[in-house]
């Protein structure tokens, strides 16, 4: 589990953001499967368009995007969202950990506004 980090999202005051994961321990099969779940407070402040702000929220492993969600926000509406990415398979085949990111709009390459590398999931029996 990792500690609350603070990040402004999208121009806003700093959120709150905590991040939690696991990584399966294998299966029979040999199979391994990596949750990693996103919380904090976000604010639609930039129309981005159809009256929506929006942020993108990644998981990455040794240098490859494994899974994102992009979450629109209305316009002037603050609120919490939860976030579950994951992929099958182990980490850290590479480089130790993941990584977490969150940019601001629709793109991987938008601003960051939260990035959190390396994290671990923490491995479940």
């Amino acid at each position: 589990m990792s500690a609350p980090a603070n990040a402004s999202a999208t121009g806003a005051s700093p959120g709150h953001w905590t991040v939690t994961g696991v990584q399966t321990a294998p299966t029979e099969d040999g199979r391994t499967h990596v949750e990693v779940v996103i919380r904090g407070k976000v604010e639609g402040l930039v129309d981005r368009g159809g009256g929506a702000d929006q942020l993108r929220f990644s998981v990455w492993d040794d240098g490859i995007e494994m899974d994102f969600k992009i979450v629109d926000i209305p316009l002037g509406r603050t609120g919490t969202v939860t976030v579950r990415l994951g992929f099958d398979g182990r980490y850290a085949i590479v480089a130790d950990g993941i990584g977490i990111a969150i940019t601001a709009g629709s793109e991987a390459s938008g601003e960051r506004v939260f990035d959190l590398d390396p994290f671990f999931p923490e491995v479940a029996a």
